[in-house]
């Protein structure tokens, strides 16, 4: 490869804190929140112009029900739980949404950016956007701070501890943490307006038989409709395209164009009011993270958004006086680089476990799954603990991991959904807060400090008898 010399010059310093968060995701939000609520001063950088990551600039305007166990009963609480309140009480999702029939909280992407503004300033956290963390400042093997690139040109801020929200463990793998690329897959979401979604959830009911039951937690058609016509949310479930037998039979929207297949996927997610509908319908495999690769499928997939757009707008019922009024501004990466962490999160923990998976250093916890849908269930009754060591990688002590999608797990990916994100990202935020309080680094940060303050903030580690076997109570 043909390099080139930077010249050596010096970079002013824009501010100096105690908490870096690079990243203004759902993970970043719930990092930076949760350090400057810890009593951090806090910064977050954001590469776009919007807070939320892919659920608002990628418009994954849906988040997985992973509240709740097969009893129904809520073990997601702290940030995660806080996030769905908030947006059922700003009336950007449905307040009947708390249900194990309800495979998703669908929500207005658009509302959420707002809310996320308000949150991070009533927590007094401060945010830059169009602010690129684009190289970690290292110093006698420790982060340092980080380089920003934006409008200001390169600027540098200086933190006692950092928070890689990133999405691919950016930061982490040029501070030399040990990394490995797990191939997946992107997409770009879009939003059609002017649906009559009465209409078109009366018409998939019309041939239940037909319908993608037992697809991306959506049980049946009558589940499907009960939720729409009684909570007002719509779920269409991804992949489902491909099983919904109108669809097949009718034809004419091809599954494969160009590099981008899944076209027939169709995922959907609205609420009921405005009329609107995401559509999340195509894939394009992700073997690194080449920029000019990636820049390629994110540009064909703006034209594919239109592809499969315009092909419901001409068939579906419903969608005749649809327009497709906007896409996601980011291709969404759903897991690319992940780091090698102190501990890993395995998939034998999580599907199908003889019982709940216990971990000493329990940060947050998340429904077992049952992919046999024992009694048509998709989740146990039981919960798997998710360790703070996924987030410790291998290399710099003083800086942490906060995307699920990039955490340590095997395989790449198992917990990225938002729920996992806002787990991983409170409990980097609180570690990271009390690293800088305490003069040491996040990795070295106790354990059982890190559990109480999370437990100050909501968070759910377990019953009462779980918490004292962690000496917690």
């Amino acid at each position: 490869m043909q390099c080139v010399a930077e010249p050596g010059r010096e970079i002013p310093v824009l501010d100096e804190g105690d908490v870096l968060v690079a990243g203004g995701g759902v993970a970043g939000c719930a990092a930076a929140v949760s350090a400057a609520r810890a009593g951090a001063k806090t910064m977050l950088l954001e590469r776009n112009g919007c807070l939320g990551g892919v659920a608002t600039a990628s418009y994954m305007a849906s988040i997985g029900n992973r509240y709740l166990i097969a009893s129904g009963r809520r073990v997601i609480h702290g940030f995660a739980g806080e996030f769905v309140d908030r947006l059922v009480a700003a009336g950007a999702a449905s307040p009947r949404w708390e249900h194990r029939d309800v495979p998703g909280c669908c929500f207005d992407s658009e509302r959420l950016k707002v809310i996320l503004i308000d949150w991070l300033a009533e927590a007094g956290a401060q945010v830059l956007t169009h602010a690129l963390a684009a190289r970690p400042i290292m110093e006698d093997g420790r982060v340092r701070g980080v380089f920003v690139e934006s409008k200001s040109g390169r600027q540098a801020v200086l933190a006692k501890a950092v928070v890689d929200a990133t999405g691919e463990a950016d930061l982490a793998a040029q501070a030399g943490a040990e990394t490995r690329m797990a191939g997946g897959t992107a997409s770009i979401l879009f939003k059609i307006a002017n649906v009559d979604l009465d209409k078109f959830a009366d018409f998939l009911l019309q041939d239940p038989d037909g319908f993608p039951a037992g697809m991306d937690t959506v049980k049946d058609a009558e589940t499907f409709g009960r939720n729409w016509k009684q909570r007002g949310i719509l779920f269409f479930p991804h992949g489902g395209g491909k099983s919904w037998r109108w669809l097949q039979q009718l034809g004419g929207l091809e599954d494969r164009v160009g590099a981008a297949f899944g076209l027939q996927a169709l995922g959907m997610y609205a609420v009921a009011g405005p009329g609107t509908v995401v559509i999340n319908s195509n894939f394009y495999r992700v073997h690194n993270l080449d920029v000019r690769k990636l820049s390629e499928f994110e540009l064909h997939a703006q034209k594919m958004c239109y592809y499969v757009g315009e092909y419901l707008i001409r068939t579906v019922p419903g969608f005749s006086r649809g327009r497709i009024v906007s896409m996601g501004t980011d291709l969404g990466v759903r897991h690319g680089r992940v780091i090698v962490g102190r501990s890993t999160l395995k998939a034998k923990h999580i599907k199908d476990p003889p019982g709940p998976f216990l971990a000493d250093d329990v940060i947050g916890v998340t429904p077992a799954q049952d992919t046999r849908r024992t009694g048509g269930e998709f989740y146990h009754d039981f919960t798997t603990d998710v360790p703070f060591g996924i987030t410790v990688p291998t290399g710099p002590p003083n800086l942490l991991v906060a995307s699920a999608k990039s955490v340590a797990t095997v395989p790449a990916g198992i917990i990225r959904g938002m729920t996992g994100c806002m787990i991983c990202g409170q409990a980097a935020g609180v570690a990271s807060a009390l690293a800088a309080q305490q003069g040491v680094p996040s990795a070295d940060v106790p354990v059982p400090e890190i559990q109480v303050r999370l437990l100050s903030q909501g968070v759910y580690l377990g019953d009462e008898d779980r918490l004292k076997s962690l000496h917690l109570v």
